[in-house]
């Protein structure tokens, strides 16, 4: 070929040898600048250093001690608060539960107070002489509610009233036996519902009580009588009153008549004095707080074996209790109402403290203190309580410090006030005040306060110990390798130098050949023109067309060297855009490429081998470069025999490529580095640029696949082992259900699955003739061509298909009629700052359409006076995205925004090298084309028209 000829015979101008010596000049001068810059460098940073080391040692010091002690300090500060923040949650509910538990207690007693006052009222009996019926189940639900074991209702009996009662008593003693049967019915009936087998109401027999028992062993004394608590034991004195016999109780033991008409004004439990207060002031009155007495344990345990909490005896029968007295009133007249009797319970301080938190919570210290002189106190954890014993119990000064307490008697007189009415209870007596002190247990701190901000502190401090050891280890090996790192900062500066010169003698030779094969070429054009009777006879016409085609051969393989560099470069970055979509390898991929092989002259044979209707999940461009690129390159080595594209389908399911040809073969020596840059050519006359295989593999990566040389292959042929590509596509065959499913709702994608929509659908258009066409039509132009170009880039020929597609096609289906020819007048402006690409434009537009108005402009700058100078805006305008200058220009895009905000109406397109379509649509262009500008008529007119099409010319201004 011309082609080959000229580029390998023609050697570079003295301009280059000069400027390639240049080079190597400057080559060395950079080794020497970078070689004394590193130098200086590490000896400033070796001073540096040593100056720093010290300062930092300092800093470090400091930091450690201040880090440590904040360390310490927050973390102990933060459970200290958690610790103050639980505790008073947990003492705030502690208090209100205790109110709570309290007030029911009392608003219980003040019920049933009530019910005893209704009963004598409606009844129209007199007070001593009442008796409530069906006391068991009134005492029952008092029991439940309140809280307590037992309930007593004495009368208020005087001197003059005495006798009368005794004979009362005498004759309803029938009630108590009454009442027992009906309590000893009520507990069988509980206790079959706790599922308890054994009778645990049972009284122990033989209990020897302190009281005077009758003859007739009927238990009942008819006198009011004393059991000696304070007083001797025997029948009271006549005189000595006012009495509070007992009268009816609930729960009722075996010896139910024993303690009827024992006077309670004689026992501890009523200290003298405070029935006297209790008559005087009409208020409830609270005992001291006491443990049983031997005495009385064993009566106190019958009692409690006949309470619903039978089944728990020992938890509370030696438990701290207080006796409540609560009046019982004649009326409801609360100004002339008169105590007519007391209503007399025991309150089990642990069964006031049990459940007062939930049951994970943290244990607190609650404090009684009465005015008794008693100080008590019991420790909460969640749900149980535990006496702690008489007297203070509150812990360490911190932790009176952090109390918080609460006046019951006040709280109740406040709830009971009249602005509250929070409750129907009268307030306490003022003779028996009980305070209740709540503070935190050491268990409850011991679960916040912890070792934690001592490990703390102590990691802190070895990671500041380590830091330290690190730094002065790092600064003794910096020291050290002061002398290394220099060597290997000049090693480092050498290579990067060698690496660039090598590259830049890479590239110089790689287009100095071809450059200078297209200058002689231009020269030898020029001479023949310049001539007398320039192309006179056919001999120098054909040379004029030899050395055309020697200048445009020339510039092709330029632009697929400065393509594929930019391929490469971009598929490094992992900036190449990768589009799969459904591709039928055969008539995608396979048939186009050996149509463009099927061009060549040569004596080879090229054979296509794949199944019908094999359809991959690719990007078909990409791979139909790949093979391409492949097959070229065996069709410079193939001279008899053949180039195979093959596919199938292996047994994993996966596709697999295969370009294989009858040629020499690749050399042992090179194929462990076939896949590197800037390899050099395999042929003898070093055709190609080196780039190829390398940027096919790269592509392959990015595609998901692989791409390798079969070294076991042999191509059959006598002396030619030939050579063998595998493509790894790693991704199975597509079904053509799925495809015909997914393509008939738009446009067909493909010949086939365009036939299947169009035999399912019914429809009669020939959907695969169309495509054919188009197919063969793509071939043809994907091959070598000889078409005029404009701009500084080169043109999308078969040698560019490298080179990413446009971003929109130029048609997807025929032109319409009404679209194919162009309008007769145009406005147009050319934007482009380079005066011989746009004298190019203006004479590839004179040759499409001559009448149309051609303009120019330089620079955005010139492009917005000049809209703005012109009666008429322009119909069409193209703008170019960079255009030099000695001072800052606007680009393409900013111009575009400038037109479209100054109310420029016309049609813009960008124009640009490199892929910005999107910067320009967003700056408000109409269109997009990568430049070159194609200059063949036909393809011209085709791009005006889609350009056109954009818009009607009837909405511009």
């Amino acid at each position: 070929m011309p082609i080959t000829s000229a580029s390998s015979s023609k050697g570079p101008s003295p301009s280059m040898r000069s400027e390639s010596g240049s080079a190597k000049s400057n080559g060395r001068s950079d080794l020497d600048h970078s070689i004394l810059e590193a130098a200086s460098i590490a000896q400033t940073e070796t001073r540096t250093i040593q100056i720093l080391r010290c300062a930092v040692m300092v800093v470090l010091v400091m930091t450690t001690i201040l880090v440590s002690t904040g360390i310490f300090k927050y973390t102990r500060n933060q459970e200290e608060e958690k610790f103050i923040s639980n505790f008073e949650d947990n003492a705030v509910q502690v208090i209100e539960s205790f109110h709570q538990l309290v007030e029911r207690h009392l608003g219980a007693a003040a019920w049933m107070s009530t019910e005893i006052t209704s009963f004598a009222l409606q009844a129209n009996q007199t007070f001593p002489n009442v008796t409530v019926p069906d006391f068991a189940q009134l005492g029952s639900h008092f029991r439940s509610v309140s809280g307590s074991h037992v309930v007593h209702y004495m009368p208020l009996v005087s001197n003059d009233h005495r006798e009368g009662w005794e004979e009362y008593a005498m004759d309803h003693r029938f009630h108590i036996d009454e009442a027992f049967q009906q309590d000893k019915k009520h507990r069988t009936t509980q206790d079959e519902a706790f599922g308890r087998q054994r009778n645990l109401q049972q009284q122990p027999g033989g209990a020897k009580l302190n009281m005077t028992v009758l003859d007739e062993e009927s238990g009942y004394h008819p006198k009011i009588w004393r059991n000696g608590g304070i007083v001797a034991p025997g029948d009271e004195p006549e005189g000595s009153g006012p009495f509070i016999p007992l009268w009816q109780r609930s729960p009722i033991d075996g010896a139910r008549q024993r303690v009827l008409n024992m006077n309670f004004a004689q026992t501890k439990a009523l200290k003298a004095g405070l029935i006297e207060s209790m008559v005087k002031e009409k208020k409830a009155v609270l005992n001291s707080a006491a443990v049983p007495i031997p005495e009385i344990r064993e009566r106190l345990e019958a009692n409690l074996r006949l309470s619903q909490f039978r089944h728990n005896i020992e938890e509370y029968v030696d438990g701290l209790s207080t006796f409540l007295a609560y009046p019982v009133f004649d009326s409801f007249d609360e100004d002339k109402r008169e105590v007519a009797g007391v209503l007399a319970t025991n309150i089990y301080w642990k069964i006031l403290f049990t459940n007062l938190l939930p049951s994970l919570s943290q244990g607190v210290i609650c404090q009684v203190e009465n005015s008794f002189n008693q100080t008590f106190a019991y420790q909460v954890d969640g749900d149980v309580a535990t006496f702690l014993g008489m007297g203070e119990h509150h812990g360490s000064k911190k932790y009176a410090d952090l109390g918080m307490s609460t006046d019951v008697s006040q709280y109740l007189h406040m709830r009971a006030s009249p602005q509250n009415r929070a409750y129907s209870t009268i307030p306490l007596s003022s003779d028996a005040n009980y305070v209740l002190r709540v503070y935190p247990s050491k268990n409850m701190e011991e679960q916040y306060i912890t070792n934690e901000p001592i490990l703390y502190t102590v990691v802190a401090i070895c990671c500041f110990a380590f830091v330290s050891i690190l730094f002065l280890a790092f600064s003794c090996v910096v020291e050290r390798r002061q002398h290394i790192m220099i060597e290997k900062v000049l090693e480092n500066a050498h290579k990067a130098t060698t690496a660039e010169r090598e590259l830049n003698e890479f590239l110089s030779h790689e287009v100095r050949n071809p450059l200078s094969a297209a200058i002689s070429a231009c020269s030898f054009i020029t001479t023949a023109v310049n001539e007398p009777n320039p192309m006179s006879t056919p001999e120098s016409t054909e040379l004029v067309r030899e050395d055309i085609e020697v200048v445009n051969s020339s510039l092709h393989f330029i632009n697929d060297f400065l393509r594929s560099m930019l391929d490469i470069h971009r598929a490094t970055g992992n900036q190449l855009k990768i589009t799969k979509s459904p591709t039928d390898l055969l008539r995608d991929v396979l048939e186009p490429v050996s149509a463009i092989l099927y061009k060549r002259v040569a004596n080879f044979e090229v054979i296509v081998s794949c199944p019908e209707n094999l359809f991959v999940l690719t990007d078909s461009i990409r791979l139909k470069q790949v093979v391409l690129n492949l097959a070229r390159n065996s069709s410079k080595f193939v001279e008899r025999g053949f180039i195979r594209l093959r596919a199938e389908i292996l047994k994993n399911n996966q596709v697999q490529l295969y370009v294989e040809d009858s040629g020499p073969g690749v050399p042992l020596e090179k194929r462990d580095n076939l896949f590197q840059k800037y390899q050099p050519s395999l042929d003898l006359l070093h055709q190609g640029t080196g780039l190829g295989l390398s940027l096919s593999q790269k592509l392959m990566t990015s595609m998901g696949g692989s791409l390798w040389l079969d070294n076991s292959f042999d191509s059959g042929v006598e002396g030619q082992p030939g050579a063998c590509f595998v493509i790894q596509l790693n991704s199975p065959p597509l079904k053509i259900e799925s495809l015909v499913m997914t393509d008939c709702e738009s446009e067909p994608s493909n010949d086939v699955v365009a036939a299947e929509c169009n035999r399912s659908s019914g429809s009669t258009v020939d959907a695969t003739n169309q495509k054919s066409t188009d197919s063969a039509a793509a071939a043809s132009t994907s091959g070598p061509s000889d078409n005029a170009t404009i701009g500084q880039q080169g043109s999308n020929t078969t040698n560019d298909i490298s080179a990413e597609p446009p971003p929109r096609p130029l048609s997807v289906e025929p032109v319409s009629p009404q679209a194919t020819e162009l309008p007769t007048e145009l406005q147009v402006l050319f934007v482009d700052d380079d005066s011989m690409v746009r004298k190019l434009f203006v004479r590839a537009i004179r040759r499409v359409q001559p009448s149309w108005s051609i303009q120019e402009a330089s620079s955005g700058e010139a492009a917005l006076r000049l809209c703005e100078s012109l009666e008429r805006q322009p119909d069409l305008i193209f703008m170019d995205q960079y255009m030099a200058s000695t001072e800052k220009q606007l680009l393409g895009t900013e111009t575009v925004q400038a037109m479209r905000s100054k109310g420029v109406q016309s049609i813009i397109c960008g124009l640009s090298a490199n892929d910005i379509r999107n910067h320009f649509i967003n700056a408000g262009a109409d269109e997009f084309q990568l430049k070159p500008i194609p200059c063949k008529v036909d393809e011209l007119r085709t791009l005006l028209i889609r350009i056109l099409e954009t818009r009607p010319l009837s909405e511009l201004a």
